[in-house]
């Protein structure tokens, strides 16, 4: 087999294979010997049928068989033999042809993964935070539980920050009235809905009134037909309900599994669950870093594009809720900058682990995993379910592999510590995980 390799432009190759002919006749003829052993064709006894007989009747088919199935294995063969990383499956660039002297040759277009150099971790420069969980940290986190059981009761007054309004609307956005038939409800807290030009108007409304208007909707509204247009709506607003913050008292405690109905007991569980909230935090953020300091130094980094073309389709699909089908190529077309940037993350960390023979710890898997199922009543069934399925065991992986990069490059970069709140963490911490 001869393979010749040509760059054709970008991590895009051309691969042409020639396998010699009598290579090829020899495994045709071994398998019409091994059909006429086993064939049945009128006339002649099983396993009698002349080899001529068999020639007549499947040699074509045997042939084409034969030289499908030796492209193939000669592909990959070539694919290994060059030491090259294809980031995607090769397509034939042009129909196979015999040559005079019956050999075969084919050609196929190949995108391979980009030759990294060797990545100088000494160089980087990375903050660590640095935090402690205070007494007000715990205080301001019982706080947020109490607000989640709030209880609410109807009110018959003009809506006030803090309320919780019901409403009902319809709109008629350019692509036709939202919804189709009837109104659309929905439930919104006064002062916390980011939606200013509503909040306003339901202010001047009382329970069972209605008003037409036009309406700025946010540019993350929920439904795509709307969000960020300023279009005709009809309002209703259908009640209004003041919030009561329940007693930290034993019954309230105890809601949260602490059988003794102690409040230090519920902060002592409370400063645990904000020290893993931090952990994470903290990860996420140097993860966040890093990946930042890697991409600025390696800027003119190529990344096949059909890798990046896969992550758009997926980043479209989930912001569009659309997971059973294809998103609009349009939408996907807008995430490619923010895709091209997240494959070069994953390269490069993944280059990262692949340079320092930095592998996957089963055992910090399996802690990572007992860490999500420890927040369910039944641990034992969520850690089957992971092991049971093997994208939540590559998701989990995959982060566990990055948790470990990050880890080596902190005992090999310049690492300087700043002195941070804990909710500043959280909040860095959160707009570094909606950038990537």
């Amino acid at each position: 087999m001869q393979v010749s390799v040509e760059n054709t432009g970008g991590l895009q190759r051309r691969l042409t294979v020639q396998v010699p002919g009598q290579e090829i006749q020899e495994q045709v003829e071994s398998k019409l010997k091994e059909l006429s052993k086993s064939v049945r064709i009128k006339g002649f006894r099983p396993g009698r049928v002349p080899l001529s007989v068999v020639r007549q009747r499947y040699g074509k088919q045997v042939r084409m068989d034969i030289v499908n199935e030796t492209m193939q294995k000669s592909l990959q063969q070539a694919i290994r033999d060059e030491d090259l990383r294809p980031a995607s499956t090769p397509q034939l660039d042009v129909e196979p042809e015999r040559l005079d002297a019956g050999d075969l040759e084919f050609s196929a277009l190949i995108e391979v993964y980009p030759e990294i150099e060797t990545i100088e971790v000494g160089s980087i420069d990375l903050e660590r935070p640095e935090a402690e969980i205070t007494d007000e940290d715990v205080d301001d986190m019982l706080q947020t539980l109490r607000e989640q059981r709030k209880t609410w009761q109807d009110v018959e007054r003009k809506a006030q920050k803090g309320d919780r309004v019901l409403l009902e609307y319809a709109a008629e956005a350019a692509e036709g009235r939202v919804p189709e038939e009837g109104e659309q409800r929905m439930a919104i807290i006064m002062g916390e809905s980011g939606f200013d030009d509503l909040e306003n108007a339901l202010a001047e409304l009382d329970a069972g009134e209605s008003k037409n208007l036009e309406l700025a909707f946010p540019e993350n509204f929920r439904e795509p037909k709307l969000a960020g247009s300023k279009v005709k709506t009809e309002l209703k607003l259908v009640s209004v309900s003041e919030g009561e913050l329940p007693e930290v008292n034993e019954e309230f405690i105890k809601s949260f599994g602490i059988e003794g109905g102690e409040v230090d007991t519920l902060k002592e569980e409370i400063r645990g669950n904000l020290a893993r909230e931090l952990k994470q935090a903290v990860n996420t953020l140097l993860k966040a870093r890093l990946i930042d300091a890697l991409l600025e130094a390696r800027t003119d980094l190529e990344v096949p594009d059909s890798i990046v073309q896969q992550e758009a389709t997926g980043m479209a699909a989930q912001a569009t809720r659309s997971q059973d089908q294809a998103p609009d190529p349009a939408i996907v077309q807008a995430f490619v900058g923010p895709a091209r940037e997240r494959v070069k993350a994953g390269l490069l960390m993944g280059e990262l682990a692949r340079q320092n023979r930095i592998r996957i710890d089963a055992a910090k898997v399996r802690q990572a995993i007992e860490t999500v199922a420890n927040t369910y009543e039944q641990p034992a069934e969520v850690m089957q379910l992971y092991y049971g399925n093997q994208r939540l065991m590559e998701q989990v992986e995959s982060s566990v592999l990055e948790e470990q990069v990050v880890d080596w490059v902190l005992e090999n970069a310049k690492v300087t510590p700043r002195t941070m709140k804990f909710q500043e963490v959280i909040t860095s911490a959160t707009q570094a995980a909606r950038r990537g």
